[in-house]
């Protein structure tokens, strides 16, 4: 699978934030794997937004890339 370097980049920031709060290594699969779920759960509770901000816990960037990729989903419609 190709990835452009934003993509990568991005992978690899996450990664390294998911590594920082677990205290153990995570791999880019992991990292994927999470994000695919993130995503699951969040269709599962979009009907209150307020909650899935509250599943993002202390996740630094995290928080800031939903809004940004719900901003740009809005802006889809």
């Amino acid at each position: 699978m190709r990835v452009d370097e934003e993509v990568k980049r991005s992978l690899i920031r996450i990664s390294s934030e998911l590594q920082q709060n677990k205290g153990e290594k995570v791999s880019i699969n992991d990292t994927i794997k999470f994000l695919i779920d993130f995503y699951d759960k969040s269709k599962e509770v979009k009907k209150d937004p307020q909650l899935l901000l509250s599943l993002l816990g202390s996740m630094k960037g995290i928080r800031e890339e939903l809004e940004k990729a719900r901003e740009e989903d809005e802006s889809d419609y």
